[in-house]
Formats: structure tokens, sequence, C-alpha cells
């Protein structure tokens, strides 16, 4: 039996998935249907205890409410950690999309065979990913793919996907989109050029962590809360208690029916009886009126956050490509969560109509599946069609469509199977008139000049003689004529590009920084070369890739310990179409090469928020100075780079550590949402003053009492600023408290008699706080896992700890045993603090042991 392999489009959903395949005649696109005719699948996978096996899409679904509970919006998950319970398996987040993908892949061939296709074999398949996904999430889902058996020839994001289509669907020529995609568990925006067939992603923006999912919670827990006020105990736990899970799952159920309805209607009468019993074991019933306007206020910050991600990439487009609102003519909703109603008027308040871009209107075109019908699209530009028999291991590959306008066509391709050199192939009609003949030299063929006598179907046999002249195959292939059809762009064109930054990690004048080397927006395939050069002595060069501040890779080379520092270090990267990383070069004379594996999220949720606030804590170190700038440089350089390393290593340390850095900033800055710094800062400074100015009756020129009144002066004044809420008032105020905290520091420092033993005293306790303090710090550092930066890493801790010992520890007990009476000993704390200073400075630069430099 001969069959085909053509490649579909699957647009792997938060909420639902979907499949589809461009036809061979080029006029229809064919969505994946179930045997009762639904082309949208809920992304659920179940366990059917009953039959001992995995089920997925509607019968998972149905499932929803019975032990043991099926996985949902798995697609959240993906490149975490995460192991999910799904009866007796236990599974990753890829292996549970894999099933996703294989019942789309089994509805496919299933859904070609009704439509007269014959024997489709589903092999291939572009999967689509969120614009905004990032590199773990985009390994995962690679090898979701390859897990339900299929060579993913790319990862397509989503409005890429869905602008191709509306472009198909339409006819339309040249033009700037704006793709609004709002998905269940999802959202992304993407600025979008079309020229001359070809896409360019002119800007990106989304998160990755809003959707409907999110409105249904949001709603969920409206009613949660609304029950718990009628007397129902309902303090639920959905993470640590199954029956809660439950109770929230089945409040979401109807919170989903009821945000669909309220899309319809302005008001809708809530109404389940015996819903579930609560924690009290009473039965809920839940009664209660919800309008339009009450929905829309608890969701509208939502929406409004996706609107800011629009003006985002905007900037991104204009600043790239000179694309601004103005230029965009077209704004495309995609998503089923585009339907509701306060995002089509949000939308289109902020985007369309005059003075803001050329669309009078959002754009809808088939929200739930136009991503997998783009897809299909770009599936079939990029893998053509393989036609094979399952009695010969002759394959033939087809580059070109099998459908034209004109009156002949060109068909061009692969042989596979035998021999190619000197085989021939010639193309018969069905009165086996010959109409091609080709002897290949090679492995590429091509046939020009065919003609189509028929509109519509001319079929055809390829018959495949080997050198000898034996007939080793026929193939039938049908060619077709088709006046009206559409085009389907390039399969030249790039239509992916980076969503984040990828960087490197590299040190400058002792601190670590990074490096851009790609940024986002990237259009891929991408190749880039990068001049660097050796740091240290340390024995190896340590190369840390990250993208935007996640590390996603490490790459560590043993180098000879004699190496100059300065030597050149060569790196080469490449980021193909399906967003594979791999990076090259060599040091010393030594070459390497790598795919860059992106290791697994420990929480999805939780690195996000992460991000940010390393991202807070770089753009307050430019505002602090002074003691806030010595205290910040001590301690914050330290915690960000253990963070960054412990996120992908030690997660409970991680939170720990991220912990710390908030106190730390909370302390400089204050709390989110007052004036900068907070007031209890303003005071501390205000206390450091007082101990210096009033332990004496004549400081820098003034009195016990002028000095009493001008701090009581800067007290009244900054409350009063920082009630009023004036931060240019306030931030004079405070700046001018640190410019005389730093005048009476040196003032003081003039004075002290460096010989009296009340100095030497403090030095011991100086000297005995700093000690404690590198402690505490040691006890902080991460051991990185990859294991040759281990071993390097641990051994410069263990030289540390040694020479913190015999330098500092020993000495410092002898000092505290003979300091009564005796101030000579003050050299010798001298030289105990300095050599904390140098180890304190050895324990900073220890996350940048071999880390290279850019010169």
């Amino acid at each position: 039996m001969t069959w085909m392999d053509r490649a579909i489009g699957i647009d792997l959903g938060t909420t639902n998935s979907a499949s589809a395949m461009l036809a061979p005649d080029g006029r229809a696109l064919l969505l994946g249907e179930d045997t009762h005719g639904r082309s949208i699948v809920p992304s659920v996978v179940g366990y059917d205890l009953d039959k001992d096996c995995v089920v997925s899409g509607f019968t998972a679904w149905n499932r929803r409410a019975l032990l043991p509970l099926p996985i949902q919006s798995v697609k959240r998950k993906m490149g975490s950690r995460q192991s999910l319970a799904l009866g007796p398996l236990t599974l990753t987040p890829a292996e549970v999309s894999a099933e996703l993908l294989r019942a789309q892949r089994t509805q496919m061939e299933q859904t070609a065979a009704q439509a007269g296709f014959g024997e489709l074999k589903v092999r291939r398949a572009i999967v689509t990913v969120p614009a905004y996904f990032d590199a773990p999430q985009i390994e995962a889902t690679r090898q979701a793919g390859e897990l339900a058996g299929l060579e993913v020839l790319g990862l397509l994001q989503e409005p890429t996907a869905a602008c191709m289509y509306c472009v198909w669907k339409r006819g339309m020529g040249d033009g700037n989109f704006l793709v609004y995609d709002l998905g269940g568990g999802t959202f992304d925006v993407s600025i979008i050029r079309c020229l001359m067939g070809e896409y360019q992603v002119l800007g990106i923006h989304g998160d990755n962590y809003l959707g409907g999912d999110d409105f249904d919670r949001r709603l969920a827990e409206r009613f949660r809360v609304h029950l718990s006020q009628q007397g129902y105990r309902l303090e639920l736990d959905v993470v640590n208690n199954a029956d809660d899970a439950v109770r929230f799952l089945l409040l979401t159920r109807v919170a989903r029916r009821i945000k669909e309805s309220l899309s319809f209607e302005e008001v809708v009468y809530v109404a389940q009886q015996d819903l579930f019993k609560d924690q009290a074991g009473e039965p809920v019933t839940l009664e209660m009126e919800l309008t339009r306007g009450e929905w829309e206020r608890l969701m509208a910050d939502l929406i409004e956050s996706t609107v800011r991600c629009c003006h985002s990439a905007l900037e991104q487009s204009k600043e790239r490509a000179g694309v601004d609102l103005a230029d965009i003519d077209t704004v495309l909703l995609v998503g089923g969560s585009t339907r509701v109603p306060l995002v089509q008027r949000r939308v289109a308040e902020a985007f369309c109509g005059a003075g803001r871009s050329r669309a009078e209107a959002p754009t809808i075109e088939a929200p739930d599946s136009c991503v997998a019908l783009g897809a299909a699209i770009h599936a079939a530009n990029l893998g053509g069609v393989i036609i094979g028999a399952d009695d010969s291991e002759v394959r033939l590959a087809v580059a070109t469509a099998l459908a034209t306008r004109a009156g002949t066509i060109r068909v061009s391709g692969a042989l596979s199977g035998l021999e190619a050199n000197g085989a021939t192939l010639l193309l018969k009609d069905v009165n086996a008139a010959t109409l091609a003949v080709e002897v290949l030299d090679g492995e590429r063929f091509k046939l020009t000049d065919v003609p189509l006598v028929e509109d519509g179907a001319n079929p055809m046999v390829l018959e495949i003689l080997d050198k000898s002249g034996n007939t080793r195959a026929e193939l039938p292939l049908t060619l077709y004529r088709n006046a009206e059809l559409k085009t389907t762009g390039s399969a030249l064109s790039n239509p992916t590009v980076l969503a984040k930054d990828l960087q490197l990690e590299v040190q400058q004048l002792g601190e670590l920084e990074r490096k851009i080397l790609l940024p986002r927006g990237r259009t891929l395939p991408a190749h880039e070369e990068f001049r660097l050069f050796t740091a240290d002595q340390s024995g190896a060069v340590i190369l840390t890739l990250l993208q935007n501040r996640y590390p996603i890779s490490t790459l560590h080379l043993e180098v000879p310990e004699e190496l100059a520092v300065g030597t050149p270090v060569s790196l080469e990267l490449e980021v193909d179409e399906s967003m594979t990383i791999t990076a090259s070069g060599q040091v010393g004379g030594q070459k390497f090469w790598a795919r860059v594996e992106p290791p697994s999220l420990d929480s999805l949720k939780d690195w996000p928020q992460i991000e940010a606030l390393l991202l807070d804590a770089e753009r307050l170190a430019p505002r602090l100075w002074g003691q806030e700038a010595k205290l910040f440089r001590s301690e914050a350089p330290f915690l960000m780079a253990s963070i960054r390393e412990a996120v992908r290593t030690d997660p409970d340390k991680l939170h720990a550590l991220v912990a710390r850095l908030e106190d730390l900033m909370e302390y400089l800055r204050g709390t989110p949402g007052e004036l900068s710094p907070g007031f209890n800062r303003y005071e501390a400074v205000l206390d450091t003053i007082r101990r210096f100015a009033l332990k004496a009756d004549s400081v820098l020129g003034m009195t016990f009492e002028a000095w009493k009144a001008r701090i009581d002066d800067f007290h009244v004044q900054g409350e009063r600023a920082f009630k009023a809420k004036d931060q240019a008032l306030y931030g004079k105020l405070y700046t001018q408290l640190q410019a005389l905290v730093e005048t009476l520091n040196q003032e003081e420092t003039r004075f002290v008699k460096t010989n009296s033993l009340e100095h030497v005293q403090d030095l011991l306790r100086s000297a005995q706080f700093r000690l404690l303090a590198l402690h505490s710090k040691l006890t902080d550092v991460v051991i990185p896992a990859n294991p040759e930066t281990r071993r390097l890493r641990e051994a410069a801790l263990a030289s540390l700890k040694s020479d913190l010992t015999t330098t500092v520890e020993d000495p410092l007990a002898d000092v505290a045993g003979r300091l009564e009476g005796n101030p000579a000993v003050r050299g010798e704390l001298d030289r105990i603090l300095l050599a904390l200073k140098l180890l304190d400075k050895r324990l900073e630069a220890l996350p940048a042991l071999g880390v290279v430099t850019t010169g």
C-alpha cells in the first residue's frame, strides 16, 4: 500500500489543542476531527482505572471531577521539574504534552483518510509555542514532540501562525499586523510585517501566565467568597488537599460557563444545587446574580496588563523597524479568550480607529483554530510531502507545491532508499504516456514543465528505475491545476524570532556583568561570533549563558593554569529556526562544541518574580551612595550571584537567598508604593547623625543645642514631605542627610586617638563582627551542579577557609587574650582586618572564577 507523509501544524494549547493540514491540492485547510466531528479538543490527560489506560481530550475532560483527577493546563508547567501524578503513573509535563500531541497525530491521520487523501502517515509537524516562552519551555515542547513520535520541523510562534492564516484566508498582500493572542493560559502580542510573502517579526511581548484560566479562577474565587459569606466552610487549600482541589475545580467549571454566558448576556443568574459538600460536610448550593459590569471589574486589571504588553511590543517595532501604531494595518484577535466583550472593547479603544492605527476595528478570524491552520501552511511550505510504499524502501520527498495556477508545473525534491546516481525517474499520466524524464546525478531531482491538462486533479505515476534499468518502485503522484489557488507565502520565510535576550556572564573590573550576545527580536536562524579573553589563571574557562537573567547553560573548559591572563577565547553561537542553541569555539588551542540543553525550571511561577526582583536591585544600585551604597555593594552582588546559581541547583536555598535580598532592598528603599527610601531608613540616618553630633559640646563649629534643633527640623520636614508624597523634596532632604553623615564620619576619623585602648577595643569588635559576617556568607555559597565547575569552586572554597583559619581566626583569638592593658596589639588587629577584607574580596569573586572578560 502506498502512503503519503504530509507535514501538519499542531497548536498545543493550554486549554484546547488542534491540528491542521494543507490539502495537497492547495484549495483547503483540513482541521483534524475526532469521531464526533469536533476539531477543538480539550488539552486534558486522564487515567481510566477501569480500562487501565491513559485517555485524553474529551474522554479525559469528562473525568475532570473524578479521582484520579486528570491533568489540565499542563502547558503552564512546561519546562518545570514538577512530577505530575496520573493514576498509577508519574509523568513529566513533556510526557503529558506528548499524549496530547499523539492524540492530535492520530486524529489528523483519520481525518485525511475520510477526506479521500488516502493513507496519511503523520511523522512530521510544526508545533506552535507562545512567543514569550523561555528556553526551558521551548526545549520541553520539542521533547514532547519527539516523545509523540514526531519529527519537529520547527517551533512556530503562535501569533505568527495566526497571521499566516489570516493572510492566506483573506488573500491579503503586504502589511503590518498587531496580533493580540489571548488564549486559555498564555498571552502573546507580536508586531509582524508581511512583505512579498515573507513574515518579519518586529516586536514581541507577553505573559506566560495570563489567560482565560485566570479569568475563570478569579470568578471562581468570587463565588467561594460569596459562599463563605453565606456560612459555608470553604477555606480551601487546593495545593495540599485533594478534596479542596476538587471543590475549587467545580467552582471553576461553573465560572467558565458563566463567563461564556456573560459574553452574550448582560445579567446571568447563577443557580447550582448540591454543587459539592463543604469542609463541614454540608451540601453547597450557589445562588447569586452576576452582571457583566461586575464581571468586567473583576478582570479589568488583567486585561489592562495585556494592553501594556502591546505598547511594549510597539516600542520594540518602532526602535527596530520604525513601525509604530500608526503604521499598523490590521489588529488581529487570536485565542478563545478574545471573545470576551471587554477584551474586544479595550483592544479597539487602544489600537483601532482614527488617530491610532489604520485598522478601523479588530479582525477576528477563527480565533480557536487559526494558530493550527497557520502552522499547517508553514508546515506545507517547509516540509512538502513524502511518498512511499509499504513494500519498498524507496522514498520520494517532494519539496515544491503540488498545485499551480498555470498549465505546467515544476516538481523537485530528493530520492532516497536506493543508489541515486544513475537512477531514472519517469513521470507518466494515467494512459502511461511519459510526461517527464530525468536521469539523476545525486539524490536531488527536478522535473520541469510538467503539463497539467485537466483543471483540478491530474493523477500520475512516477516510475523509479535503478541504474541497471530495473523498476524499483511505482509511486502515485497527483498534481493539481487551480486558477484560484491562494498563495501560501515563502518557504524561505524566517518567521521565528528570539523572545528574550541571549546573554553571556562576563566580568569587568572584578564585577559580574551580562553581555548581550543575541538581542530579543533577532530573526532565526542566527549565527554570531565573539572574541573574549581569560580573566584569571584558575585552570578553567567558564561560559554561562543566560536568557534574560535566567541561567540556561554553563560550559566548563579545563585549561592549563599557566595559560596567560588575556588569552583570546573565541565563541560562536548558533540558534536554528526551531530554537536549538549550539555553542562552539576555542581557547588556548582547545576546541569545544556543545548543544545547549536548558535546565528545567524549578517553578516557572516563581522565576518571573525573582527576575523582577533582580532587575529592581540593579535599578536601585545607581540611586544609592555613601553608607547605603557601601552596604549595597557589600551584600547585594554576592546575593544576586548566589540566586542565579541556586535557581537551577538548590531550590530550598534559593528562596532563603531571595528573602535576604528582598529584606536588604526593603531596608534601603522602603515598602513598595511608598516614597523611596522608606521613612524608617530616613529616621535611621537621623539616628546616625545624633550619635555623631550630640556626643560633644561642639561638633563642626555647631553647639549641642544647634545640632539638636537642626536634627529636629530635618525630622519635621522629612515627615511632612513623606506624608505629602512629595518625592522631590523628600529625596532632596535625604540626600542632604547622607552628605551630613559622610562629613561627620570624616570629622570623627580625623581626631580619633588610634593608639588608645578604646580604639583598639573598637577594632577588635569590628574584626569579630566581620568574621561572623564572613562565616554567614560562607554558609550561603552555592555549589554549581556542573561537575567540573563544582570541583573548581570547592577547591577555591577550601583554600579560602584554610586561609581564614591561619590569617584571621587563630590570630584573633590570640589578640583577644592579650588585649587587656595592651594597646600595642593595634598593628596585629590592622593586619587581621586587612586579611578579612582580602578574604571577603576572594569570596565575592568566587562566582566569577573562570568567567571570561570582554577585554
